[in-house]
């Protein structure tokens, strides 16, 4: 009797061992249950470049009004505000039509020139013009002085002194009409919230008794400021 219960014990574990063999056989992925599994991925989201003024520029009318004979210094300045989110920055340029000049309104060929610094395309520290002259330049001053172009920054004798200073009454120069203008403003970075201000300042100074003779008229100068990102 003990050996035929011995018997079916052994016959009963027997059946069992083969009965689970066989289901991990054709059911493998219950044997690999009590192993970790991972996967991993990347979420990314893309943020454009944005440039933008806050504050364009806006028209100005130099003063005071001057008189073609015995002439003056008149002035004026217009502020803009640039905002971007451009990590390496940006970089602002200025451009004039009429080549620098200022052009008469009721007669094209009446002029007051562009400004004629002493080495072309580098800024005078004082606005000087010859005897008998008129001309008509401008300058540039920044919220932060070393985003200020190089040409732009002074010393307080000399223009294109780096991390110096900025002054709406030195560094003169003309607007050029050719591609891409002169550089004013270049960044590292994106702006705060409230962007980056630039000052410009616009000059004209008529000698007494100018040649060619500055006749009465509206002389207007257009210019074009561009902002764009930098790469």
């Amino acid at each position: 009797m003990i050996y035929k219960i011995s018997s079916s014990i052994g016959l009963s574990a027997l059946i069992l061992a083969t009965t689970l063999g066989s289901f991990v056989m054709f059911e493998p992925a219950v044997s690999f249950a009590v192993a970790n599994a991972t996967s991993q991925f990347t979420v990314k989201q893309v943020i454009n470049t944005e440039i933008s003024f806050l504050t364009p520029g806006s028209n100005i009318v130099l003063a005071p009004s001057l008189g073609g004979i015995t002439g003056g210094d008149a002035t004026g300045t217009v502020q803009v505000v640039v905002l971007t989110n451009n990590r390496t920055g940006y970089n602002m340029t200025i451009m004039a039509s009429s080549s620098g000049n200022m052009v008469g309104e009721a007669s094209s060929t009446n002029k007051i020139g562009a400004y004629t610094p002493a080495v072309g395309g580098t800024p005078d520290f004082n606005f000087t013009v010859a005897a008998n002259g008129a001309e008509f330049g401008f300058t540039a001053a920044a919220s932060t002085t070393a985003d200020l172009a190089l040409a732009f920054q002074q010393n307080g004798s000399s223009c294109g002194i780096a991390g110096s200073n900025s002054s709406l009454a030195h560094c003169w120069m003309n607007a050029t009409s050719t591609t891409p203008g002169t550089q004013v403003i270049n960044t590292s970075g994106p702006t705060s919230y409230s962007g980056s201000t630039t000052t410009l300042a616009f000059h004209v100074k008529i000698m007494p008794n100018p040649l060619p003779e500055i006749p009465n008229d509206t002389y207007t100068a257009t210019t074009t400021l561009t902002a764009s990102v930098n790469p």
